[in-house]
């Protein structure tokens, strides 16, 4: 059997279209799809596990009914046929009767298609090469255009890893309601919120007035905040600028510049350590950390925190090599982006990837407040969903 699958590319003006033949059949108990010259064979229990069935899984929830037991070892596929529709999809029949269909979205999911419900992909950047996305917030809570402004906010941030609130209220906990937009604040050993400003007796150097070079937050924690917001309160002492560089840019480079040290900072495991005596925290992980395919999972870089392991001298000249190189590149003016924040300014940035830092200010000449919190990347990342699901249901009509 085959299907004329239509494609979600955007049609040429004047053309019909584009159609792509699916044909699929049962070989050994597998289902077995072809393609674009492409063929796929698919497990049983991978088909069957994305049964939407009555009696496969709830109808308010979308979970399964059934559990691993339930089938048999040997569950097989007997029958499949590709059914055209405006939805199309794959009818299959299991050796247990059991019959469902294999929707458009699974079969994308089978061929590696990128998935049209996921997020931008993350783009590398220099300073010298963008702008600070800034967000108006009035725009953003007005309920008139907020899926758009939400969608449009988040595809910066899933692209760049950052961006500029402007307009908030400039007011202590504001940043409950700021920061809810996007999700759920996640405490952490400073609290709901901390905030940022000099202290006599600090417990971080964040509240001092020295200068902080670029880093990214809490690497002792496990797992290590995802999202940082901090939300100027008061800004008008002299100097307190902000800083935010691209930690995914800077890693690629350093992959290419000098491969032997990348390979090392993404395996050698390093002590971040938080202790001021009544509060402790130690994690330890490479300060690269990669995905299996390769591409960045997270940057701990935090250089007044990081110890490295006793390890071969030989290996950590390396380590340090690299270590070195990072520096210099995280704290390149041509890489950094300035930012001054004022009152009513919320910076937002992926703290597993995007590192910030400030210019030193002056407390004795200016009051200068700052305010933060921290969300989990799950949070952007549904509503980023919803909001996109909304806009196409309102441009198709089913709302």
């Amino acid at each position: 059997m085959h299907l004329n699958v239509v494609e979600s590319s955007t049609a040429v003006s004047g053309a019909g279209p584009a159609r792509v033949d699916l044909y699929c059949r049962v070989d050994g108990g597998r289902l077995v799809l072809e393609r674009e010259r492409r063929t796929v064979v698919l497990h049983p229990l991978w088909v069957r596990e994305r049964s939407t069935s009555i009696g496969a899984i709830d109808r308010n929830n979308g979970q399964r009914l059934t559990e691993p037991l339930d089938h048999a070892a040997e569950l097989a596929v007997v029958d499949a046929a590709v059914v055209e529709s405006c939805s199309p999809y794959v009818d299959v029949t299991f050796s247990d009767r059991h019959r469902m269909q294999l929707t458009e979205r699974d079969i994308a999911d089978a061929f590696g298609d990128d998935d049209a419900d996921a997020p931008p992909r993350p783009t590398p950047w220099s300073g010298v090469d963008i702008d600070a996305p800034v967000i108006d917030y009035a725009a953003l809570t007005n309920l008139a255009s907020t899926d758009a402004v939400m969608a449009t906010t988040l595809d910066s941030f899933f692209r760049l890893g950052f961006f500029l609130l402007r307009g908030t209220p400039a007011m202590p906990d504001a940043l409950y309601e700021i920061a809810s937009h996007f999700g759920r604040i996640s405490a952490t050993n400073f609290g709901d919120l901390f905030d940022v400003r000099s202290d006599p007796v600090p417990i971080d150097l964040a509240y001092t007035p020295v200068a902080l070079t670029a880093h990214t937050d809490q690497p002792y924690r496990r797992p290590v905040p995802g999202i940082q917001f901090l939300h100027a309160i008061a800004n008008d002492a002299p100097g307190g600028s902000s800083t935010v560089v691209d930690g995914l840019a800077a890693v690629q480079a350093l992959s290419v510049a000098d491969p032997e040290a990348f390979e090392v900072l993404s395996t050698l495991p390093i002590e971040f350590r938080y202790d001021i005596g009544t509060d402790v925290k130690i994690a330890r992980a490479p300060l690269i950390e990669l995905h299996p395919d390769g591409s960045l999972r997270e940057l701990r870089y935090s250089p007044r925190l990081d110890f490295a392991p006793a390890a071969d001298p030989a290996v950590l000249d390396i380590y340090y090599r690299g270590r070195r190189w990072l520096a210099a590149q995280l704290n390149s003016p041509s890489r950094q982006i300035n930012i001054r924040m004022e009152a009513g300014d919320a910076l937002v940035v992926d703290n597993h990837r995007v590192l910030h830092g400030r210019t030193s200010f002056d407390p004795t000449r200016g009051h200068r407040h700052l305010q933060g919190c921290y969300i989990d990347h799950d949070g952007p990342e549904t509503k980023w969903r919803l909001a996109r699901r909304r806009q196409h249901a309102r441009q198709t009509g089913h709302q």
